[in-house]
């Protein structure tokens, strides 16, 4: 009997010193990026060579979005990195892997992006094709860089677990530029219901609304992510169906 204790005991460390190799690699994942680019405060890490002008132009224009939140802080630093090999996307992204971008904010607050264009000012999905429309990798880069700025601005306990319409609508709306209410509902409307884009583009129209219509501090906002319905019925009313109908 003392001796399945035993197994089980080794077993149970074994296990133990994964998770924290694991965790300290998400930390610290520079080891896996051979090649490093710095723009301003934020380091940008890849897999692959990294075209200087074209993350350069990319990462100002990221920032210049950013910078427009009301949680911008100059000074920010923030490492970026690049997974083009595909075992190095599912194992930083872990559970997250059908995503195309992720901030680990419980983890350094890294960024992680799945295979890039940068040439092109592009990011790859899941399905292998580049996401289309406004959705640049710049788009991406401010979306994910919009997260630190949630994550530093609420006690770390405070921040949810689980994402949610708040937190995904305010990084919508600073990585579009801060575009109006009027412009984040005509897109919602045009979005296809069976597109991946409709949440996004409906919690950004959310939050526009709450910011510009009601006047309600962002740091106001967090407080009511459990009011989606009551929110949603107000901002698109149901006379108001998709375009795509």
């Amino acid at each position: 009997m003392g001796g399945i204790f035993k197994i089980l005991g080794k077993v149970f460390l074994g296990m133990v010193v994964l998770v924290v190799i694991y965790v300290v690699t998400l930390c610290f994942p520079q080891p896996f990026f051979k090649n490093k680019v710095a723009v301003g405060d934020v380091t940008v890490y890849s897999d692959r060579d990294i075209p200087i002008e074209e993350i350069t132009n990319i990462v100002n224009e990221a920032q210049s979005r950013v910078a427009k939140s009301v949680l911008y802080k100059p000074g920010m630093k923030q490492n970026v990195f690049m997974s083009n090999d595909l075992w190095r996307w599912r194992y930083f992204s872990n559970i997250h892997y059908k995503a195309s971008g992720i901030n680990q904010v419980l983890f350094n607050h890294n960024i992680f992006f799945r295979k890039t264009d940068i040439k092109n000012n592009r990011l790859y999905g899941q399905s292998g094709n580049v996401a289309p429309g406004d959705r640049t990798f710049a788009y991406f880069l401010a979306h994910e860089m919009t997260h630190a700025l949630e994550f530093q601005s609420m006690p770390w306990y405070k921040y949810p677990l689980q994402t949610n319409w708040v937190l995904e609508g305010y990084c919508e709306y600073i990585a579009h530029g801060s575009q109006s209410y009027e412009t984040a509902l005509n897109q919602y409307l045009n979005v296809p219901e069976n597109s991946g884009e409709k949440y996004y583009t409906r919690a950004r129209t959310m939050v526009a609304y709450l910011l510009e219509k009601e006047k309600i501090d962002i740091s106001q906002i967090w407080a009511r992510a459990s009011d989606y319905d009551s929110v949603l019925k107000v901002v698109i009313p149901d006379d108001r169906p998709s375009l795509a109908n």
